[in-house]
């Protein structure tokens, strides 16, 4: 298209900012290997020079997302084994582990709900329990969500109350009690605070939720693989009991602050002269005409599925034998097993191979009582007449599992991998030397703050892939506990309340319910200062009490 005779060239700086908004991406790829060439000088670089070289990279890479997440977590496979640092199946070891299964076993167990409809009937029945008053239901929504997301991922958890969430507003707004949305400036429909309430909770509520249990987010996997792989020889201080003992606690607290956050600040909660109360309170009718709506969907669930009693036999009677494993106040089925086969090694069952006994059963059992007409039919009339479905369908789960998740683990894993057996985690620890003189609760409560500010902006597994062996040599050097420290940023890398782009739960109903990210960054600023406040308290305070050790440097940080 030729330019008009009055339109004047571009200048070279306007030139400049316009290939670089476009091209940023390009950008980043082209420029990051280059600038970060500094890192393997002197010449000829040494193998933890490369192991440093590719960390840097792949962090910028994980943090500006400029290509995909999983892409990126396959530079270890391309640069270790052609400089010398690791021989190629060494690192591909790392993509398919002990925690990479039970990443995936807990996935297929989470799908088992979510196919048989077992969630509705839980968060309809938690809102007829509770009441339906915004306080009441917030409170409904936050419970739900939290307990939902213990067991399966946060994004899940969140797209599964989406449509919830829009179904108690929109009878709100049949009502004339709220708008949904409003029209911003430019004439755009925008969710309105009410909505922000609404939704923020429900993703805050299932970031809270998944660090209940190890299966909750794959960020607790990562920083237990982590740790698992840069100590192999440490006891199994990440079981699922002994975690469960330390994060539900914590769990529960979280999920208290941010209840109150959200409902003192958008439903006047506790201001009952304030502008939100007056204009969150629920006339009688509306009250009404949100039960009837409730009862409705309610009655349409019918009685309790053949198909939900066999998900709750056995998702519930995995997570049941979950904390029976080895569980260190009486003899579980894994130190039975030990025991029977006289092996001495604690690691030997660990929780991934029960997941996938759990997942192999949801995949051969059936979802109805139409198998058993094969025993009872007398006549070929009476045989079922199509393919009766499993408690899970494979042809369903396969096209919904996060294979790429399972990439951006392994990725960090080979980094931490690497990382120990060159002699990178040493380098690394001679420059945090200089906060060895610092109190250990100071030093805790900088790792929570840096690490909750980073995640915000960038993906918590890859936050934590980064971050947390850094944590770990910190420990190690200022003669900590490097459990401790691992604890503290792995954790903490699962809070992002306040930029969308942190985390794919936030993604999610921000695009669902259109807010806008202002709004949401000033909806997680009161749930992230309580978050660090909490986390650190409890990181502190109560894993010692989980774990009495993690005061002392015991002997497997030298690999003894």
């Amino acid at each position: 298209m030729p330019p008009k005779a009055d339109e004047e060239p571009m200048s070279a700086l306007a030139k400049v900012k316009l290939y670089t908004a476009v091209h940023w991406k390009g950008l980043v790829i082209f420029l990051t290997p280059l600038i970060f060439i500094f890192v393997l000088s002197p010449f000829p670089p040494k193998n933890y020079q490369w192991t440093a070289y590719c960390l840097c990279v792949m962090a910028v890479y994980w943090v500006t997302e400029c290509i995909p997440l999983p892409v990126t977590s396959f530079l270890p496979l391309v640069i270790f084994p052609m400089t010398g640092v690791l021989e190629t199946g060494e690192v591909c070891r790392s993509y398919m582990n002990d925690t990479l299964f039970m990443f995936i076993g807990s996935l297929i167990l989470a799908y088992s709900v979510e196919q048989s409809g077992l969630h509705l009937r839980l968060a309809y029945g938690m809102i007829r329990l509770i009441g339906y008053s915004h306080v009441r239901l917030l409170l409904s929504l936050c419970i739900v969500t939290t307990f939902i997301s213990m067991w399966i991922t946060n994004t899940a958890a969140t797209t599964m109350m989406v449509p919830l969430c829009f179904a108690v507003l929109r009878v709100f707004e049949s009502q004339n009690l709220l708008n949904v949305y409003k029209k911003n400036s430019e004439g755009e429909d925008v969710a309105t605070d009410i909505t922000v309430c609404y939704f923020c909770t429900i993703t805050y509520s299932a970031t809270v939720g998944g660090i209940g249990t190890l299966i909750g987010t794959g960020t607790n996997l990562v920083f237990k693989g982590l740790f698992m792989t840069q100590y192999p020889s440490a006891p199994e201080y990440l079981s699922f009991p002994l975690y469960s003992g330390f994060a539900v606690p914590m769990m529960i607290a979280l999920a208290v602050s941010t209840f109150l956050s959200m409902a003192v600040v958008y439903l006047g909660l506790l201001r009952p002269g304030s502008k939100a109360a007056k204009e969150t309170k629920i006339t009688p009718d509306a009250k009404r005409a949100l039960k009837k709506q409730v009862d409705a969907d309610w009655k349409r669930l019918g009685m309790l599925t053949y198909w939900e009693i066999m998900v709750i036999i056995l998702f519930g009677g995995g997570i049941l034998a979950f904390f029976c494993r080895s569980p260190q106040i009486f003899k579980g089925w894994g130190d039975a097993i030990l025991e029977y086969y006289g092996i001495k090694d604690n690691k030997f069952v660990r929780d991934s191979a029960l997941a996938m006994f759990v997942s192999f059963l949801m995949f051969l059992l059936p979802s109805n009582l139409d198998f058993f007409k094969n025993c009872t039919a007398k006549y070929k009339e009476d045989l079922p007449k199509e393919r009766i479905r499993s408690v899970l369908d494979w042809r369903i789960v396969i096209t919904q599992l996060p294979y790429s998740f399972c990439f951006l683990l392994g990725g960090g894993f080979a980094l931490s991998d690497a990382a120990r057996k060159t002699g990178l985690n040493e380098k690394i620890g001679e420059v945090l030397q200089g906060l060895k003189n610092l109190p250990n609760v100071i030093i805790l409560l900088m790792i929570i703050i840096v690490v909750v500010f980073v995640t915000n902006f960038a993906s918590n597994v890859a936050v934590c892939n980064v971050v947390a062996p850094i944590a770990m040599q910190l420990a190690k050097e200022i003669n900590r506990n490097p459990l401790w420290y691992d604890l503290a940023a792995g954790i903490a890398a699962s809070f992002c309340f306040m930029i969308p782009v942190g985390t794919p739960g936030n993604l999610v109903v921000q695009s669902a319910a259109k807010i806008p990210t202002s709004k949401m960054i000033v909806a997680g600023a009161l749930p992230t200062v309580f978050a660090i406040i909490i986390i650190w308290i409890m990181v502190y305070f109560w894993a010692p009490v989980v774990w009495p050790d993690i005061h002392l440097l015991p002997q497997w940080v030298d690999g003894l």
